[in-house]
């Protein structure tokens, strides 16, 4: 295999030479393993005159560059074996913190902009595509769902997303995932504190990654399904994701000494789920969370299921 340092090497030469470095792959690998080393990039002086070359609708996660740096490029993302990554510390499964990651502040960036909530709010991540060509495998199941939009109510704002749920074009290239008709919009819309971040966009025709980032900026609690969608929600530190992770090669070691643990300057706390029991438990204590400016308070009587599941 080879090694870091070499990948490193061989990817400022390609720079050099070329006036550009590009990524393919899909959404939560770029989080997770590019984005941070175009930032560490960017402060070493190694990108003026040069490119950062990625998918549409990108742009708002590479605030960081110049509009001279960053380019866009058509067409569908398609998922690139580790092997054929072009840059260091490339695969979210194995990646550890090292010299060449800067993580951006999408907090700082964001929280001053875009709408604003009069409660603490809880953005909930979830999938239901075809997975390693079986079907559905980690998405968040529907009864619990209900749960915790019934236990919230009086308390928090919920932004809910399940991207590309919609059908429709929202400004940016997706991943080569087969989505698969779910009925959990039908329960969020029967909320009234439960927003889908799909239809705020698609109704005002606002930036939807732009949107989300936003959102996120202002959001202390998580709950989320396994998938490059939650590498995101690592970037917010000051918060708590619950993760329900069924199977994927991120257990443990993105969780526990990975991404999810650098991402951010103080990371989530992570609470894993392995099965729906354990995300059950995960629901009740998440609606028990009480916010507090930018800490979070958990009842006593809690504090078993929390040290059951923080990872």
């Amino acid at each position: 295999m080879t090694s870091d340092q070499a990948l490193l090497e061989h990817a400022l030469l390609g720079l050099e030479a070329g006036g550009a470095i590009e990524y393919t792959g899909e959404f939560g690998a770029e989080i997770a393993t590019f984005v941070p080393f175009a930032l560490w990039l960017k402060r070493e002086g190694r990108l003026a005159g040069r490119r950062v070359i990625t998918y549409r609708g990108m742009r708002p996660y590479y605030y960081f560059l110049g509009d001279d740096e960053f380019e866009e490029k058509a067409g569908p993302r398609a998922w690139l074996p580790v092997e054929d990554r072009g840059w260091p510390s490339r695969s979210t499964y194995s990646a550890t913190r090292q010299a060449w990651h800067a993580m951006p502040d999408y907090r700082s960036r964001y929280a001053g902009q875009g709408m604003e909530f009069d409660r603490s709010v809880l953005f909930i991540q979830n999938k239901f595509t075809v997975e390693w060509g079986r079907g559905p495998i980690n998405y968040l199941p529907l009864d619990p769902l209900a749960r915790l939009f019934e236990l919230t109510a009086e308390r928090f704002d919920i932004v809910y997303s399940r991207p590309r749920s919609l059908g429709t074009d929202v400004g940016y290239s997706s991943d080569h995932n087969s989505h698969c008709d779910y009925p959990d919009l039908e329960i969020a819309r029967r909320f009234k504190h439960v927003r889908i971040l799909e239809d705020l966009c698609a109704a005002t025709g606002d930036d939807y990654n732009q949107t989300k980032l936003e959102i996120l900026a202002k959001s202390h609690l998580f709950v989320a399904a396994q998938g490059g969608g939650a590498h995101l929600l690592a970037c917010f530190g000051d918060s708590l994701l619950l993760l329900l992770h069924l199977q994927g090669e991120e257990y443990p070691h993105a969780y526990a000494a990975g991404p999810y643990k650098y991402l951010a300057a103080n990371p989530p706390i992570l609470l894993l789920a392995r099965d729906h029991d354990q995300f059950v438990l995960g629901v009740e204590l998440m609606g028990a969370v009480q916010v507090e400016g930018k800490g979070l308070k958990i009842g006593a009587g809690w504090r078993a299921i929390h040290d059951e599941l923080r990872i």
